[in-house]
């Protein structure tokens, strides 16, 4: 078997509900890492910035002051959130899909496969051993019938 056959074992896992990916944003928030865009965090800057800028010069500096407090406010409160689910969307797209994108986002700190008890970080664990001790024939096992 190969590692994108043990890829799609996890993939299956993960949409069954039986494996779990803890993604630590604030470690994969960072210039490799397959799941960031740049953009969505510089918009907010630059947003912030000119916003902060003009309205300063066409009205009166405190505003425009004010104006960037509440900008950062909101980048704290809501634009993080965003950018965070993102990150969480291109994961399942991108990177449960392209074995490519998989091997450099499990380079990075960050990632946690949770299967029970077992888990698996990266990039110190092996994630091609934790998908063959936990699905040896490359699909995962059906979930226990739940007991009557």
């Amino acid at each position: 078997m190969e590692d994108t056959d043990y890829l799609a074992a996890l993939r299956d896992a993960l949409d069954g509900g039986r494996l779990r990916a803890e993604l630590d944003y604030g470690k994969l928030d960072h210039v490799d890492s397959p799941l960031l865009v740049e953009a969505e965090k510089t918009w907010w800057i630059y947003g912030g910035l000119f916003g902060a800028i003009a309205l300063g010069l066409l009205t009166d500096w405190r505003y425009g002051a004010g104006f960037a407090a509440v900008v950062v406010l909101l980048y704290v409160c809501v634009g993080r959130r965003i950018i965070n689910r993102r990150m969480r969307e291109r994961f399942r797209a991108q990177a449960m899909e392209d074995v490519v994108v998989w091997r450099k986002l499990w380079r990075l700190k960050g990632v946690t496969l949770v299967l029970g008890d077992a888990r698996c970080q990266s990039p110190g664990d092996s994630w091609v051993r934790f998908a063959m001790a936990h699905f040896p024939s490359g699909a995962p096992a059906e979930a226990p019938a739940p007991k009557a």
